[in-house]
């Protein structure tokens, strides 16, 4: 068996049954990372020795054995955090952050730190999309997203703030789940603006999502996936920016389920959406100058585009901050007549394919809008361009429904790959 590109419920099951130790299986991917990751650069912190430590006696959680890498944003007690920047170089903290501790007691085995975008922000990290090395892997939790599509881990946490992981996930052909805002806990994340700030992971697939999720959640297993649900297709007010790869695999995810007897529905724009962007755009620019005010005597080791972040929002008084957010609450209230009768959306996840260079993360929009209404949100990898570039369709739940989106999403793969 592949140890290394097999999904969480094939990998639980050949460890109950005794067919791998949770030794022989860090140790597969502790030397995966060792080959690759010198060219693919997704880990800035790789602790060989605590893993094969943990991997003596994982535990008996749903996760008992499973390697896994963490966004470096995240606290991992005794392992660097540097937050992608210059200003924390060499600070270790003591305690884990909220999700991994959660993690760990479930029995997943921490890799390492993966690479991130200064600040979870936009200046780049130096990894590369391990599917093309002149692209990029997208960010900005660019080693999360590289380092499951390499083989390097079986999931690994991110976050999102804007796009920051269905963006990697959709440019390494990979799925990535960002839960309902305030779903998991941020405790041990440095803040990059609260209001969107979430949790999340990155995995290679949705049903090895829904375990991570059911970790979270303290279940025992993920639910079973029932009937198909009603799906509402939401091309959104970005729609002509959509490249005629991406608009195809939407069409496609959309006849694939169509095909199974399920029941699709034409969403109309929401009025006033398009208007949100900007509105994101200040209370981001706020928030994320407010949380990094504390640098303002550093700044010549801060990077160009985060001290261009930072300038954006001291530019802003509070009543622009507050009426933006006022208009942000207000869409979020208006989120059941969008819905309407669907129970999930299907919609764009990205223009286009990888960027080519390593300069830019890509268009974060499509993203962000759900990040905005603190939405569940996932990507799902469907088909390729023809360069041979992988695709992936978003599906979007309503605030709380996280399950559902999970379940929907675990139906759309298996519907894709009959």
């Amino acid at each position: 068996m592949d140890w290394l590109n097999s999904g969480i419920a094939a990998l639980r099951g050949a460890l109950d049954a005794g067919q791998v130790t949770a030794e022989a299986l860090v140790e597969a991917h502790l030397d995966r990372i060792a080959r690759r990751d010198g060219d693919i650069r997704a880990y800035v912190h790789v602790d060989f020795d605590e893993a094969r430590r943990a991997a003596q006696d994982p535990g008996q959680g749903i996760l008992s054995g499973i390697p896994f890498g963490v966004k470096d944003v995240l606290d991992v007690a005794g392992m660097p955090c540097e937050q992608g920047s210059a200003l924390y170089h060499g600070h270790v903290p003591p305690f884990d952050a909220g999700c991994v501790a959660m993690l760990k007691q479930q029995g997943a085995i921490v890799l390492g730190k993966t690479a991130t975008a200064e600040f979870a922000g936009t200046a780049p990290a130096a990894t590369v999309n391990p599917l093309d090395p002149a692209r990029s892997p997208g960010g900005s939790s660019s080693g999360s997203g590289a380092a499951v599509a390499a083989g390097m881990a079986v999931f690994a946490l991110g976050t999102q703030t804007g796009g920051s992981m269905l963006r990697p996930a959709a440019f390494c052909g990979v799925a990535g789940f960002k839960p309902t805002f305030g779903a998991w806990p941020v405790s041990g994340m440095l803040p990059a603006a609260q209001s969107f700030d979430t949790v999340g992971a990155i995995a290679r697939s949705a049903d090895d999502l829904a375990w991570v999720h059911a970790a979270m959640m303290r279940l025992r297993a993920p639910s079973l996936p029932g009937a198909l649900p009603v799906i509402g297709l939401y091309r959104t007010h970005l729609w002509d920016t959509v490249s005629a790869a991406c608009a195809k695999a939407f069409d496609r995810a959309e006849q694939v389920v169509l095909q199974a007897g399920g029941r699709v529905i034409d969403l109309p724009l929401a009025p006033g959406f398009a208007e949100l962007t900007q509105h994101r755009v200040v209370v981001n620019a706020f928030e994320r100058s407010g949380n990094t005010a504390c640098y303002a005597g550093d700044l010549d080791r801060v990077r160009p585009e985060t001290r261009e972040v930072m300038a954006r929002g001291e530019a802003l008084d509070g009543e622009t901050y507050l009426q933006s957010r006022r208009a942000l609450d207000a869409a979020r209230a208006s989120l059941d007549a969008l819905f309407g009768e669907a129970d999930v959306l299907l919609t764009p996840v990205v223009p286009d394919v990888a960027p080519e260079g390593l300069g830019w993360t890509g268009d974060p929009r499509l993203q962000e809008l759900w990040s905005t209404l603190r939405c569940p949100a996932i990507a799902v990898p469907f088909g390729h361009a023809p360069s041979g570039l992988p695709l992936s369709v978003q599906l979007v739940a309503r605030p709380n429904e996280d399950a559902l989106l999970l379940d929907a999403a675990r139906q759309l793969e298996t519907l894709r790959d009959r």
